[in-house]
């Protein structure tokens, strides 16, 4: 009952807090422009706990509360190199990204399609984006409905369907302010739930915290760093260099976090400042699955369970009243917190490039219908992810496939153009991700090259082509 009570709590509070944001925030007698502004970029008005905040609980999703320990769990820390490599990601984010695109227009493709580009140049690069976001975060949403479908005894599908269903209706209260809100205490929420899972495995273990970590660290499943593999270090961070800068600097989900900020130096320090907090996070949840593995030395481990459902299964099996119910809540705040970013930053794509030109003054309407439609298309997407194992390194793998195309589109019209020479329009977009997807195949089965590595090849392929084409039409010309 306790347990019910506390997810009914914070369900609550989340509805709450949603619908006092658009009162706070949305007003009628707002200017045309205004209005959409208001909608998707909560008239940056964003403060820097708000910017941070958000793009943590946005980065954060049921893959870090359920992926992430699995993850140290079967192998170790070396997941935590990807955030290593972004510190020096997001400072190059901050320094040469936020400036291009702060206050420069409603969406990153609307950004890019401002010169030198045609109207479906940028709608084919929304698209393409869109397409891989979705299924990246289907990914994710799969990942979330695991201690959910645990925790009332029910297979994956209604479990899906009741957290799609959730944040479908939440989200439609309010705009990219009510949603960075409710990030807020979403965030608070699944560290307070990764704190106690700290706690509450070695109260079950009857073992100190040392000990049962300690096991685990003779078993290597705490291994961050060693001179014997150094190169798996290096293969981590260089990679998270470039993947997080396709993540966080060249996707609308983040960078409209960033556009929404008050004033462009409270974007940059957001971006930036919100590295250290990502690895304070993954620490904690890594550690979360060492302690796993030292206590399932202890205890038999169930026969047939999956890796990635191990965290779920402690839980709904040895989690007390009322903090069984503070966990699955944590799982519902990491989980809804991804989707209501990814369903908002969507929804202004699908406003801004995907369908452009409908009448402002029915933004509401058209926001509950392009909400209906991406909510639709995750529950899919997940019940397909749901056939798969290796849930954290599939969502993050599906992120690779284009980022560096993205990468290079981005660069290659807005940084380097006069070294490309390349237009954004309709075939030099779908070339652009073509040789991007070649140079990721080339990676993956050729060179058999680390994942990690993809948005390098991706991005230098897709550059050679808007290169290689550019020059050419300069020279017909």
């Amino acid at each position: 009952m306790l347990d019910w009570l506390v997810v009914l709590i914070y369900l609550s509070l989340i509805f709450v807090i949603a619908f006092y944001s658009r009162r706070s925030e949305v007003e009628e007698t707002l200017s045309d422009e205004n209005i959409v502004n208001e909608q998707y970029l909560a008239g940056r008005s964003l403060s820097f706990v708000e910017s941070v905040g958000s793009i943590i609980a946005t980065e954060v999703s049921a893959l870090t509360f359920i992926g992430i320990p699995a993850f140290a769990f079967s192998k170790d820390f070396s997941f935590i190199h990807l955030y290593m490599g972004a510190i020096l990601g997001r400072f190059l984010i901050a320094r040469f990204i936020v400036p291009l695109i702060y206050d420069k227009g409603l969406t990153l493709y609307a950004i890019m399609g401002k010169e030198d580009a045609t109207e479906a140049g940028a709608r084919m690069t929304a698209a393409v984006y869109s397409i891989t976001k979705l299924l990246a975060v289907g990914v994710r949403l799969y990942a979330g409905s695991i201690l959910v479908a645990e925790f009332f005894d029910v297979n994956i599908i209604p479990a899906l369907l009741i957290i799609t269903s959730l944040t479908f209706f939440y989200t439609l209260i309010g705009g990219l302010k009510a949603v960075v809100r409710t990030d807020l205490m979403q965030t608070a929420l699944f560290i307070a739930g990764g704190l106690a899972a700290h706690w509450i495995i070695p109260q079950v273990a009857e073992r100190s915290w040392g000990d049962l970590y300690g096991m685990a660290e003779l078993a290597g499943r705490t291994w961050i760093f060693s001179i014997e593999r150094w190169f798996t270090f290096f293969i981590g961070v260089s990679g998270g260099v470039l993947f997080d800068m396709c993540t966080h600097g060249v996707d609308q989900d983040f960078t409209q976090r960033l556009m929404g900020a008050k004033c462009e130096r409270t974007a940059k320090k957001a971006i930036f400042f919100s590295t250290f907090l990502s690895i304070g996070v993954g620490l904690l949840f890594l550690s979360i699955g060492a302690l796993l593995y030292g206590f399932y030395q202890i205890i038999t481990y169930p026969a047939g369970l999956k890796g990635d459902e191990v965290f779920a299964h402690f839980i709904t099996t040895y989690f007390p009243s009322p903090l069984k119910g503070l966990m699955l809540a944590g799982v519902l705040a990491a989980t809804m917190s991804t989707l209501d970013s990814t369903i908002n930053a969507l929804s202004s794509v699908m406003w801004s490039e995907i369908w452009p030109h409908r009448d402002v003054h029915q933004i509401k309407k058209y926001l509950k219908v392009d909400t209906l439609i991406i909510s639709v298309a995750l529950f899919f997407i997940a019940v397909l992810a749901s056939q798969f194992s290796g849930i954290l390194v599939l969502g993050l793998k599906i992120a690779s496939w284009s980022g560096g195309a993205l990468a290079a589109l981005f660069f290659g019209q807005l940084v380097w153009h006069s070294f490309t020479l390349s237009r954004l329009d309709g075939p030099t977009v779908f070339w652009a991700y073509l040789f991007n997807i070649t140079g990721v195949a080339l990676n993956s089965f050729i060179i058999e090259g680390p994942w990690q590595w993809n948005v390098y090849y991706g991005a230098i392929s897709a550059t050679l082509f808007l290169f290689i084409k550019g020059h050419l039409k300069r020279r017909k010309a």
